[in-house]
C-alpha cells in the first residue's frame, strides 16, 4: 500500500507546489520517512492520519510553513542541512517539475551567474515556475538570499550539460534603465546605470548595475558554496589577466572549475554584463 501514498504525493507534490523538505529539512524524496513525517504532522494539527497530502492537508501545511519561512534569517539548505550565513534568506523550495532531484551526493564543479531581467526575487520564482524552470538562489534587492532548490539537486537554468555540473545564482536585475522609476517607487535606491558593458566583443546600451547588498551576499554566498563543493575561487580571465567576457570552451563544456557567468557559456546570453566578477571573486581568496 506505500506505493501508492507515494505515488499519490508525486502527483500532489506537482499539483500543489509542495516539496518533502517542507515536512523536514532532510527529506527530499518521496520514501517511507516521508509518509512517516507526514503522519507525525497530521497527528500534529488533527488531521486524519493517511500519510497523503490531500488538498486540507496542504492547506495546512502550507500555512505552518509560511509561519516557519517568516522565522528563517540566516540559513541556506546544502544537501538537506542548513548552513549558516550572514545574511537574510528566505526559501522556498519550486515544484518538483521545474528541478531533477539527485539521490546521490552531487559534486558540482562551476557557479554560473545570472540575472533575472525580474523587479524582485518573488517575480523570478514565479517567471520560472510558469516556464517549468529554475535556478538555486536568487539574491533580492535587499540583498535577501532566495533559496529555491538545493544546490544537490539540478536546476534547469543554463543548459546541457552545465545543468548538472553547476549551481546557478540569479541577481534580481531588471536590466533596462526605465525600471529605475519603479525601484524608486518602492523605496530603493536608484540603480547603477552601466554604460561601458562589453560581452561577447559588442559594447552594450546603458542597463542597470547591481545594489552593493547584492554584491555582499553573492560574496557570502559563493564563498560558502565554494568551500562545501571544493570549487576554485577562480574565474575565466584572458592571458593578461582581465576577465573574459565572451564564450569560454572549457566552461561551455562544464569542464571549468570555478566561478563564471551565463555568457561565458552561450553567446545567446549576455548576463551578468558589466558584473566585475574577476575583482569580486579576488576579494574572497
Amino acid at each position: 500500500m506505500s506505493w501508492f501514498l507515494k505515488l499519490y504525493n508525486k502527483f500532489s507534490a506537482r499539483k500543489y507546489g509542495w516539496h518533502p523538505s517542507w515536512l523536514h529539512e532532510s527529506i527530499n524524496s518521496f520514501g517511507d520517512d516521508l509518509l512517516e513525517y507526514i503522519k507525525v504532522f497530521q497527528s500534529k494539527y488533527n488531521l486524519k492520519e493517511d500519510g497523503k497530502v490531500g488538498p486540507k492537508t496542504f492547506r495546512v501545511l502550507l500555512t505552518a510553513r509560511d509561519e516557519e519561512l517568516s522565522k528563517v534569517k540566516n540559513h541556506i539548505l546544502i544537501d538537506g542541512r542548513k548552513e549558516k550565513i550572514d545574511c537574510n534568506t528566505k526559501i522556498n523550495i519550486m515544484p518538483l517539475n521545474c528541478f531533477r532531484t539527485f539521490r546521490k551526493e552531487r559534486k558540482p564543479n562551476m557557479i554560473v551567474t545570472h540575472w533575472d531581467v525580474c523587479t524582485s526575487a518573488s517575480k523570478c520564482y514565479r517567471v520560472l515556475k510558469a516556464r517549468g524552470l529554475s535556478t538555486h538562489f536568487c539574491i533580492d534587492n535587499d540583498g535577501t538570499i532566495h533559496q529555491f532548490v538545493d544546490p544537490n539537486n539540478i536546476a534547469w537554468h543554463a543548459g546541457s550539460p552545465a545543468n548538472k555540473r553547476s549551481i546557478g545564482i540569479d541577481f534580481s536585475n531588471a536590466f533596462y534603465t526605465k525600471y529605475n522609476k519603479w525601484y524608486t517607487r518602492k523605496g530603493f535606491k536608484r540603480r547603477p546605470v552601466l554604460i561601458d558593458s562589453t560581452v561577447h566583443g559588442v559594447r552594450l546600451k546603458a542597463h542597470l548595475g547591481f545594489y552593493s547588498e547584492q554584491i555582499e551576499s553573492y560574496k557570502k554566498l559563493v564563498k560558502i558554496l565554494c568551500e562545501y563543493y571544493n570549487i576554485p575561487k577562480v574565474v575565466p580571465k584572458n592571458k593578461d589577466g582581465t576577465l573574459d567576457t565572451g564564450v569560454v570552451k572549457q566552461v561551455s563544456k562544464a569542464r571549468f572549475n570555478g566561478i563564471v557567468c551565463h555568457y561565458h557559456i552561450t553567446r545567446r546570453k549576455i548576463d551578468c554584463a558589466g558584473l566585475e566578477l574577476n575583482k569580486i571573486i579576488d576579494n574572497l581568496n
